[in-house]
């Protein structure tokens, strides 16, 4: 699920992504609503994306032009999702962003 930073999004829908998501892991996807205005959360320079690389987390992201929304899908490991989901919230990620928790089923 690895995307080099400078790789255009690829295109889908946040019911796409869900039903690719590993049951076996845990995610936070990022939401931005580009009708609002907002900057993107697609930005390399974002210190999030230093964040997930030093983690060693995995991510990709998706765009719906249709809905003008973007989505930053980050795969996390398991075990610290609620932490790692403090932590980058602090990041500077647009306002309106909205954030998905899915947490890894449990054995």
């Amino acid at each position: 699920m690895t995307e080099p930073l400078n790789k255009s999004p690829i295109h889908g829908s946040f019911m796409g992504i869900k039903k690719t998501l590993d049951p076996e892991a845990s995610y936070i996807i990022f939401e931005n609503d580009l009708t609002l205005g907002e900057e993107s959360i697609f930005d390399p320079s974002h210190m999030a994306y230093t964040y997930f690389e030093t983690h060693g987390f995995t991510w990709k992201k998706v765009k719906d032009e249709t809905l003008q929304r973007e989505y930053l899908v980050v795969c996390i490991g398991t075990g610290k999702e609620d932490e790692v989901l403090g932590q980058v919230m602090g990041y500077g990620f647009p306002r309106e962003t909205v954030y998905y928790l899915y947490k890894a089923k449990e054995a």
